[in-house]
């Protein structure tokens, strides 16, 4: 009973965050990055590529930190303001299970938004590539692939084109259908161009597990925070904590690793997730506590 319990909060929570309008402006702002950026390239002197994979892993790393403190935030001020929170912890669930349950919920929701713009960054990374050998064939400028720039404005619009056919008639959630087509067309577009250039892509997916990680050392303290504090105050604890932790962020941000060498050294990631691990495993013990204490 307690494991159903915690998998409906952990599901529950997801979705309640990626139906936030806030989790579709930071998707769409985060595309926008991913997309107009790399085309926009002709004084870049022919590293277009190099443009779409800084863009698009920017664009991961800094959107999801915005949604790994802010959907998290109102997700548990939410709970804790409307009194569901007593109601939740009267089911056989115990405080602990409750507050990893929720973190979790509000990581997955962060994990969809991390698949909407990875996959975009690949297709866009495909693009520029193809788009530099046409052009030195040709001898023409160099132009981001047509159809791969296609594929990264659908991704953007034909996910809102559906939420708002879905909500007309359907009386389905916008936010809700708009993501989730998001991360459908981005994660098949992604895959395609995986398959396209697997030598120049697959690299790419070291390269994003410590922003993941990161991601996670966020949502768990902000978890933590918003159950110990008002929502500014939380969101002001997050901020504090950036600036303490932006000395090491490099570590987590691997763009530049990229430029050399064919990959990332193996070594490089499980030292970047490994030294997150004690930071979030101490904001967990901490969330816990706290939420022991509220209630």
């Amino acid at each position: 009973m307690g494991f159903r319990s915690s998998t409906s909060i952990v599901k529950a929570t997801a979705l309640e965050i990626l139906s936030e309008p806030l989790t579709l402006l930071v998707a769409l702002a985060a595309l926008a990055l991913c997309v107009f950026a790399p085309t926009f390239h002709y004084h870049q002197f022919g590293e277009a590529t190099r443009m779409a994979r800084d863009a698009g892993l920017s664009a991961a790393f800094t959107g999801g930190l915005v949604l790994a403190v802010f959907g998290t935030i109102r997700a548990f001020r939410r709970e804790m303001e409307s009194g569901t929170l007593e109601m939740a912890l009267s089911h056989p669930i115990s405080r602990c299970e409750f507050f990893v349950a929720k973190t979790l919920g509000a990581f997955l929701s962060c994990l969809v938004f991390e698949a909407i713009v990875f996959g975009t960054t690949l297709v866009m990374v495909e693009g520029a590539a193809v788009g530099g050998s046409l052009a030195e064939r040709t001898g023409d400028i160099a132009r981001i692939w047509g159809p791969c720039v296609a594929a990264g404005v659908s991704v953007m619009l034909v996910p809102l084109m559906l939420g708002a056919f879905l909500n007309r008639f359907l009386r389905v959630r916008f936010v809700l259908s708009a993501l989730a087509t998001a991360a459908a067309l981005a994660c098949a577009a992604g895959a395609y161009a995986v398959t396209r250039d697997s030598a120049t892509l697959v690299p790419y997916f070291p390269a994003i597990l410590p922003t993941i990680a990161f991601m996670l050392l966020f949502v768990s303290a902000s978890a933590a925070f918003a159950v110990r504090f008002s929502p500014n105050a939380a969101a002001s604890c997050a901020g504090v904590l950036f600036a303490a932790t932006l000395p090491f962020a490099g570590n987590y941000y691997l763009a530049e690793s990229l430029s050399h060498g064919a990959s990332v050294p193996p070594t490089t990631v499980l030292l970047s997730v490994a030294a997150a691990l004690p930071a979030i495993a101490a904001f967990f013990i901490l969330g816990v506590k706290w939420t022991t204490e509220k209630t």
